[in-house]
């Protein structure tokens, strides 16, 4: 509580901020309702981006992206370069790899399932949900992606940046897969989805977004390391997670009360008693 005091009084003192405290009420989720939300989540999904709050992140995605394609094999070479570097083996690049590819989410959400029953908690029933949800339905749009644009994976590549095949024939997809399947990152939407689900449910944890941010660099690096994926093929990965993680967050909790909470204030000014002399006022509002 006296810490809590300090920063409100330190940032109130210099700001002159009010701090709004939201809380949230979550329902219990039933085992299936993740899937029977994805349809509206798609539905949401296409109606997002085409706003104008989101218009500035869609073009900043779009740029970045291109600007990567362009410079995907100097960036590709500088991770491998870094890896080098740092003394990197295969197997920690791998292990890198292999934070994306769903067993860490659904270890995570798996506890959360068992903490939840037990403690009969529904926020973490719901951020288990939440996970599933937002990790199958950003995966949907992936794979869709994946078998549009039909681009290399950088350990089969036969340009210097990837070659692209638009709507390849579907037989050939299946066969050879690393030939068509590398845009966009399906490990990093599924990382980045859980970090999202997981910050925006448990506020309280600061550490949950540095260490999965740190989590999804890594991820990110790892597939570039073990020719996997391309630098460029990580925005739009990391854009999907992201909002479908949003928009299931949104769905599975309801906001029941915002309390404005004004911080401490310190007035001290002169108080005058008499003719001959004058004291100190000194007052702390809590």
């Amino acid at each position: 509580m006296i810490k809590k005091l300090i920063i409100y009084a330190v940032i109130g003192l210099l700001t002159g901020n009010t701090f709004a405290q939201q809380d949230y009420m979550y329902t219990r989720p039933g085992w299936f309702t993740f899937l029977k939300n994805i349809p509206g989540d798609m539905r949401d999904y296409t109606r997002d981006p085409l706003t104008k709050k989101n218009l500035w992140g869609l073009t900043a995605i779009t740029v970045s992206t291109g600007l990567m394609i362009y410079y995907d094999d100097k960036l590709l070479d500088a991770s491998n370069e870094l890896s080098d570097q740092l003394g990197w083996s295969e197997q920690t690049n791998w292990r890198m790899e292999h934070i994306g590819d769903g067993y860490l989410q659904l270890y995570v959400a798996s506890s959360l399932i068992g903490y939840g029953l037990y403690y009969n908690d529904n926020r973490a029933l719901q951020s288990a949900s939440q996970i599933f949800e937002s990790v199958f339905a950003a995966g949907t749009i992936v794979q869709l992606l994946k078998h549009i644009t039909g681009r290399e994976s950088p350990f089969v590549a036969t340009t210097p940046t990837g070659r692209w095949r638009f709507f390849p024939n579907q037989t050939d997809y299946h066969h050879r897969v690393p030939e068509f399947d590398a845009f966009p990152s399906g490990h990093i939407s599924s990382i980045t989805a859980m970090v999202v689900v997981l910050s925006e449910n448990y506020p309280e944890y600061t550490f949950i977004k540095p260490l999965g941010y740190l989590a999804i660099g890594l991820n990110a690096i790892g597939m570039m390391n073990t020719g996997v994926h391309w630098m460029s093929d990580h925005p739009i990965g990391i854009a999907l997670g992201y909002s479908f993680a949003k928009i299931a967050v949104k769905k599975g909790r309801t906001q029941i009360k915002t309390s404005i909470k004004t911080p401490p204030s310190f007035s001290i000014y002169p108080l005058f008693v008499s003719k001959d002399g004058f004291g100190i006022h000194m007052s702390l509002t809590l």
